[in-house]
């Protein structure tokens, strides 16, 4: 009888260890009625299946999210993979520069979330990563002359994120001028002409007319400057156990409608928006991009793991990439 009830006393601690309700601070720039929200609709539905209430607290700027996050307002996040780096290394990887480069090898990517060699790397500290939410493949936006050679981007200003060092460098090493910008107030620098040069996903840019708000020589360069998603990071501790890997499942049944958004989105950016360059001029640019992350790799800032399996999933997608050839 003892050993019963010191089982029942034991179950009630660990019951009690976590709440049933959480709240999420949200980062979602279009507020409750974007994307970004509706879609994590679908993963409160879900977790109440884990017994798990869960509650978002949306924000227009993505630093209010994160200051609400680090001052426990909530026990979990959902922010850029830039700015979730401080969290969890491996998955703020996933924004690293010359890595993701599509949709495709996103998606590629979201089907090993529930393997073990990768859930471990989910947890670091006092944080876990549930998912990744796929934005898609940012790409320069010019609001200057075409550019088709890397040599033309010398002179020109172009927004980039605080912080983020390996970002800066690949600006200053075609001789360009980097200007900190943040989500809040990117696209608006853009149009106030006082970046030439943004990088974004289709998503970010799909609620404006281009040609009328930006200028009528604004160009999208149809080339992968980074991968932009949204990392989901809790606190675990407020969570039952196994919590996590039960999201992730989530993320692994349904990644091909995640890709598949993301794509739809850049699908309906109208094709006169975008500009190519020469393959001889993306293989230069390819050369210099593996350079400067290497650097980044060998320094500790970019996750070593992630970004041998990013390759690997990369080579299978596009055989011909310089970093496949034999």
């Amino acid at each position: 009888m003892r050993k019963i009830i010191c089982m029942i006393f034991l179950g009630l601690i660990t019951t009690a260890s976590w709440a049933a309700e959480q709240s999420w601070c949200v980062f979602d720039p279009l507020s409750t009625q974007g994307d970004i929200s509706r879609r994590l609709q679908d993963i409160r539905l879900y977790a109440q299946q884990n017994q798990v209430q869960l509650s978002f607290q949306t924000f227009k700027k993505e630093k209010d999210a994160i200051q609400a996050f680090d001052q426990r307002k909530c026990s979990g996040l959902v922010a850029s993979n830039f700015n979730t780096y401080r969290y969890n290394h491996f998955m703020g990887t996933s924004g690293g520069i010359g890595l993701i480069p599509n949709n495709r090898v996103a998606r590629t990517f979201l089907q090993l979330l529930n393997n073990s060699n990768i859930e471990k790397r989910m947890l670091s500290g006092d944080y876990e990563v549930l998912g990744m939410i796929p934005i898609g493949t940012a790409y320069m936006i010019m609001n200057t002359q075409q550019i088709n050679k890397v040599s033309q981007l010398k002179n020109k200003s172009i927004g980039i994120l605080q912080n983020n060092p390996p970002q800066q460098a690949l600006v200053q090493s075609v001789g360009a001028k980097p200007i900190y910008v943040d989500f809040s107030n990117a696209v608006e620098s853009f149009k106030q002409k006082k970046i030439d040069i943004l990088a974004a996903p289709a998503y970010g840019i799909l609620p404006y007319n281009l040609k009328k708000e930006f200028g009528a020589e604004t160009q999208v360069v149809n080339f992968p400057m980074a991968y932009f998603a949204m990392n989901i990071v809790i606190r675990p501790q407020g969570y039952p156990v196994g919590f996590g890997h039960q999201i992730r499942s989530w993320f692994v049944r349904n990644s091909n409608v995640l890709a598949a958004q993301a794509i739809q989105w850049e699908n309906h950016l109208p094709a006169y928006y975008w500009a190519d360059i020469s393959g001889y001029e993306k293989q230069g640019y390819d050369a210099m991009v593996v350079k400067i992350r290497n650097r980044y790799v060998d320094s500790g800032y970019y996750d070593a793991y992630f970004v041998e399996l990013i390759k690997r999933l990369r080579c299978l997608d596009d055989p011909k990439y310089l970093e496949c050839r034999r």
